[in-house]
């Protein structure tokens, strides 16, 4: 039996402590699932009852004896706080190939723009380190994850929240369907490329200037990614639109495989009607009466749309 549990088994642990390790003043999301009734060692096993999701510093204490049973028994029921979930990825490059729902792009500072609003970015800092920034949009007067320079917070109340010890990877998913995933991937070759994502970016844009240039011209390489690279991966869905980028490449209902963009500034922006209301304390506008419709425009009263979490 492989010491992993199923998938179902993780989300229960992870539910269960709030998505974070429910040792006191840790609340890590960075999670292992511990076997305790019995230990692994014992008896192999994936009894929900008896294992607790913990970080791997907790992890490694525990499988030390640092905790008893009883303790372990009252910490699984612990949860911690939403408002103290936050992680940090530590993956910090001077270039990426970032992949947003199949589409490439490199050296793009603005991959994803939605009403020229910015959903996915990046700011450089004074390292020369490009550095995550994301804004989930959301049709919900709700809290939705916001990423700050690598750092994410704000979570709100998820359904769901994955996170392996490695730090490579972000899956946040809601109940209303609002869902977003983020993954680091280390590349080293071409063959790496085709391996993961079926194609080759780095040819398809030397493919490009070799058809439209007799030849190319040294300026020309820099918007051609040279390997080893690091890839990170952006999928997100707004529930209730048409907004679902996916690995396989849709961008709605548009096929948007194995193309690839580069260039400094602005990625794919898409153009919606959608009123987008999430994070509704952070927005900078508030109401004179609570009894007024919102300024948002959804038609609801103040009090029932964004002054809801205000």
């Amino acid at each position: 039996m492989n010491r992993k549990p199923p998938k179902n088994v993780r989300e229960e642990l992870r539910q269960e402590v709030g998505f974070g390790c429910p040792i006191e003043e840790c609340a890590n999301p960075y999670l292992q699932w511990h076997h305790f009734d019995p230990p692994w060692s014992k008896n192999n096993h994936h009894n929900p009852e008896g294992m607790i999701a913990l970080c791997s510093i907790h992890h490694d204490k525990a499988d030390a004896g640092a905790y008893t049973a009883d303790q372990l028994r009252a910490y699984k029921k612990n949860k911690v706080q939403s408002e103290k979930i936050k992680g940090k990825f530590d993956w910090l490059r001077n270039d990426l190939l970032v992949v947003v729902g199949g589409i490439f792009y490199y050296k793009t500072l603005f991959p994803l723009k939605i009403n020229n609003k910015k959903i996915v970015w990046f700011n450089r800092d004074e390292e020369g380190y490009l550095r995550l920034n994301i804004e989930l949009p959301s049709t919900l007067p709700e809290d939705r994850i916001i990423m700050e320079d690598n750092i994410w917070t704000n979570i709100g109340c998820p359904c769901d929240i994955h996170s392996p010890p490695s730090g490579k990877e972000l899956k946040v998913a809601y109940s209303n369907g609002d869902y977003i995933e983020i993954k680091f991937t280390e590349l080293s070759d071409s063959n790496a490329v085709l391996k993961r994502f079926g194609h080759d970016p780095a040819e398809c844009m030397y493919q490009h200037f070799k058809d439209i240039k007799d030849e190319l011209k040294p300026f020309d390489f820099k918007y051609i990614p040279m390997y080893p690279i690091t890839s990170v991966e952006i999928n997100l869905t707004v529930a209730g639109t048409d907004i679902k980028l996916i690995p396989k490449g849709k961008v709605g209902n548009a096929n948007m495989k194995n193309c690839m963009f580069a260039g400094e500034t602005n990625g794919l922006n898409i153009k919606t009607n959608v009123i987008f209301r999430q994070n509704p304390s952070l927005l900078p506008y508030t109401s004179k009466s609570r009894l007024e419709l919102c300024p948002c425009g959804s038609g609801q009263r103040f009090k029932h749309c964004h002054g809801k979490l205000i």
